[in-house]
């Protein structure tokens, strides 16, 4: 038997290559050659080997490919979920949001009060001299208008209404020091005149009496 011829042969004839006469011919070789006969079965049970082997592997590769088609569904549909859970979330705080301001510009505003200011009353002072000439000889060094002029340009008078009598002294630079209100008078009227003569014009003399008058 020429194995190479017959293994050709043999093959085509399992695989169903041969046509009836030539797979007539091959069978009733085979009923003279036991050899061939062997051979036939052999090369039968090792391709029906190989099928129950192939479909094995088929049967595996088939799961297998389920398997990830199953972790894949599960993980698009897991983050899909996750999507739509996270579009949910931002679209009820895009409302809630939207609600807020609604409310908040429909709300009076109870925190914005009406301030009235009352404006302090302008108060005017006045001076001009008292008493006599002869003892109190004292007077502005610029005269009675320009001193009745710096007065007026006092800013920061309290709203005080009175008259005052001061008597004081004058120092070497022209300077009112010991100034004594004459009669009573409110406190705060007295701090007042002092300060005047205290921060106003140099004065010229030795004794001053000044009455001042808070309009």
């Amino acid at each position: 038997m020429n194995n190479n011829y017959h293994i050709i042969r043999i093959q085509q004839y399992l695989n169903g290559e041969l046509n009836d006469d030539e797979m007539y011919r091959l069978e009733r070789e085979a009923l003279d050659d036991p050899l061939l006969q062997d051979a036939i079965d052999g090369y039968r049970m090792q391709q029906e080997v190989s099928h129950r082997r192939l479909s094995l592997l088929q049967q595996r590769l088939a799961a297998r490919i389920a398997d990830q088609a199953k972790e894949r569904d599960a993980f698009f549909f897991g983050w899909q979920r996750l999507g739509v859970a996270a579009t949910a979330c931002v679209l009820m705080v895009l409302v809630l949001v939207l609600l807020w301001m609604r409310n908040h510009h429909l709300q009076p505003k109870v925190t914005e009060k009406e301030v009235k200011v009352e404006l302090a009353p302008v108060v005017q002072v006045h001076a001009q001299a008292a008493g006599d000439e002869r003892e109190f000889d004292a007077m502005p060094n610029d005269g009675w208008q320009q001193f009745n002029a710096y007065l007026s340009e006092i800013k920061e008078i309290p709203a005080i209404k009175g008259q005052i009598v001061l008597a004081f002294k004058i120092d070497p630079a022209g300077k009112p020091y010991a100034i004594q209100a004459i009669g009573k008078a409110d406190t705060l009227l007295i701090t007042e005149a002092k300060r005047f003569l205290e921060e106003g014009p140099v004065w010229k003399g030795k004794k001053g009496k000044i009455a001042l008058s808070f309009e």
